[in-house]
């Protein structure tokens, strides 16, 4: 009897074993379906609404949430202050770390803890980061009603160009105009976001910016069409092809300064990326990395962006690691030079 009722409960034991086995192999995001259910996800910008960093923030967060397991509500909000480091602080440092929040600001602060460690008091390679969905490449560019037509003009004449914060990419490209290229130029920092420097530019408050070539066309194409603006340089290693006459700043380089310069320019690489506060656990930011990867092929994703007139030039979360690793070896030389090219 008793071998009969061993017998009689192996294809339960078997069905069980088979379950538990399929419970540990089961998908990522099918084991953490239930906490994002009913949760919020916070895309958090850190400029003001109206500019690029915006406009990919909104047109992500606008898909995004279809592809987590759960389907959270996500909600886009803005984070301004000090050209977004309050944002890359607030990730690093006070964000919960549960996957719940992602943000995107300015790729300059890729590199700044390497330049100002004083100020920018961040690790980017501790941040999860989920991807980046276009390169950005940074023109210095004159309202064109001015006087000055070139980058040499400016060795001569004083202007005003605006920025953030002190420590974002727009500084950097302006700091760089003033001392390789010798350009007298007075710079006006505190503005929320591109869109404010723009209208003060308008406005003639400002006598020019530098600004992302990729933005410009996006939410200003008007500057272009209309001829609105002369662009000096463009800070690069290699000029883009839409702009083959406009000079690189590396071209205006000494052969010692160009390892130094091109650390300076290379957070267009990264372009604009999103990342998660540091430590958020692993399966939950592989869900981010996989949805992120996603809503960049969606097809109401690849609508906004083509009515916006944004690239798409998507990189994944791990290749933006790969890239701070890289960029974290320059030497102490470059390091050292680099920061006095930005003083």
């Amino acid at each position: 009897m008793r071998q009969l009722q061993w017998n009689a409960l192996q294809p339960l034991k078997a069905a069980m074993v088979t379950m538990l086995a399929a419970c540990s192999v089961m998908p990522v995001s099918a084991q953490t379906s239930d906490f994002y259910r009913g949760k919020t996800l916070e895309v958090l910008v850190g400029f003001s609404p109206g500019g690029g960093y915006d406009a990919y923030g909104r047109a992500l967060g606008g898909v995004i949430g279809k592809y987590i397991p759960g389907n959270p509500t996500v909600v886009v909000r803005n984070m301004t202050g000090a050209g977004s480091l309050r944002l890359a602080a607030y990730l690093a440092e006070a964000a919960p770390r549960d996957g719940t929040s992602i943000g995107i600001f300015d790729n300059g602060l890729l590199i700044a803890p390497l330049l100002k460690p004083e100020t920018a008091k961040f690790d980017p390679s501790k941040l999860g980061w989920v991807g980046s969905t276009a390169k950005d490449t940074q023109i210095c560019m004159l309202w064109a009603e001015h006087p000055a037509k070139s980058l040499a003009d400016l060795k001569n004449t004083e202007v005003t160009f605006g920025v953030t914060g002190v420590d974002d990419i727009r500084y950097m490209s302006t700091a760089m105009l003033k001392h390789v290229g010798n350009a007298k130029v007075k710079i006006v920092p505190g503005y929320p976001g591109s869109t404010d420097i723009r209208l003060a530019v308008e406005r003639r408050e400002l006598d020019g910016v530098c600004d992302s070539w990729q933005s410009v066309k996006s939410t200003k194409p008007d500057w272009i069409i209309d001829k609105k603006v002369n662009i000096l340089v463009q800070m690069t290693h290699a000029p883009l092809a839409e702009l083959s006459n406009v000079p690189t700043i590396v071209s205006f380089s000494t052969p010692e300064m160009k390892a130094a310069l091109e650390l300076l320019v290379s957070p267009g690489e990264a372009g604009r990326s999103f990342a998660a506060p540091p430590n958020i656990p692993e399966d939950r930011l592989k869900i981010l990395r996989q949805a992120f990867e996603a809503s960049v092929k969606d097809k109401d994703f690849i609508e906004t962006t083509k009515k916006a007139n944004l690239e798409v030039d998507a990189m994944p979360g791990v290749e933006i690691g790969a890239f701070l690793k890289k960029v974290y070896s320059a030497s102490q030389d470059d390091i050292k030079l680099a920061r006095k090219l930005i003083e």
